[in-house]
């Protein structure tokens, strides 16, 4: 049995109030609201999930849908996946949150296994990590943002422009949306943070005349994923490095669609050789975070 929209109970088959919108209907919202509780930020809602089991879902009408969204990036292992739960669960009866400011038994054993996962799995007897840092945090927007801002805490005074490519997407705060190469979602909110420019996915030659003195870094996905998921030519994400290495730029590396292993490889870019990262922004969603080389993330200190 489910509660229809007016308020009246009635069951996952009967035929729903066709007099009440699809927006609030989705939201719960009562006939009698002049508008809908939930800011449309992100479109109108059409259906109201209220179950998931692997990678079904069902909504409150009991309707059963297939998964191919995956909490944009996030339920990676599946709805209600026993494990997770069980997990999640067993920690917020021991322990939730006591901030960045303190450490927990999981924050250590996680950052390092990141790390080393990063690394695709290789390294020597006894490295147990690649030599990089972890900044965890709540989203994929926030990871980015600590990249940049650790690009330009790097790279120095003078040195502030990232090259990210045209209809990238990285992010919905201020700068992540500047470094998002598409300019019609820019221009209502200007102006926007300086500093960033957009130049053709894939093509190396427009990269580098891009780069000037005052360019610190290259901010890419391995794979545009929300651009049309676009392969860059083979040898691309190499050259990007090769250059990078060349002019002594940071290549940053948005995974917050493709880390952990939805590729076939924990990180995009590792199907790749000889593009591994100085700071990689390895945001997968499921456990949003920056990755970055120790040489590098040493330029972070507690006032940035």
């Amino acid at each position: 049995m489910n509660k229809a929209d007016n308020g009246e109970v009635s069951s996952p088959n009967q035929p729903v109030n066709q007099s009440v919108s699809p927006h609030r209907q989705a939201v719960g919202a009562t006939s009698d609201m002049s508008a809908c509780p939930i800011m449309p930020s992100y479109g109108a809602p059409s259906v109201m999930f209220v179950k998931g089991e692997g990678c079904r879902l069902w909504d409150l009408h009991g309707k059963e849908y297939l998964d191919f969204l995956s909490g944009l990036a996030v339920v990676s292992l599946g709805h209600s996946h026993p494990a997770v739960a069980e997990a999640v669960a067993a920690q917020a009866r021991k322990l939730q949150h006591v901030s960045n400011l303190f450490a927990t038994e999981h924050n250590g054993e996680l950052a390092l296994t990141l790390d080393r996962l990063l690394l695709g799995g290789q390294h020597s007897e006894g490295q147990h990590s690649g030599g990089g840092q972890v900044f965890f945090c709540n989203s994929g927007a926030e990871a980015n943002e600590a990249a940049l801002k650790l690009a330009r805490r790097w790279a120095g005074h003078g040195r502030f422009k990232v090259i990210s490519a045209f209809r990238s997407f990285h992010g919905r705060t201020l700068a992540t949306l500047h470094a998002t190469g598409q300019p019609e979602k820019h221009e209502v909110f200007q102006p926007l943070p300086e500093g960033f420019r957009h130049v053709p996915y894939g093509d190396i030659n427009e990269l580098e005349r891009a780069v000037d003195e005052t360019t610190a870094a290259v901010f890419l996905e391995p794979i545009m994923a929300e651009g049309g998921v676009i392969v860059p030519p083979e040898g691309y994400l190499a050259e990007v490095r090769s250059l990078c290495d060349e002019r002594g730029l940071l290549m940053m590396l948005d995974e917050v669609q493709t880390g952990l292993g939805r590729t076939g490889k924990w990180f995009a870019h590792q199907h790749e050789n000889g593009c591994g990262t100085s700071a990689d922004s390895g945001a997968g969603k499921n456990d949003s975070r920056a990755v970055s080389r120790a040489a590098v993330a040493g330029s972070a200190d507690p006032d940035w």
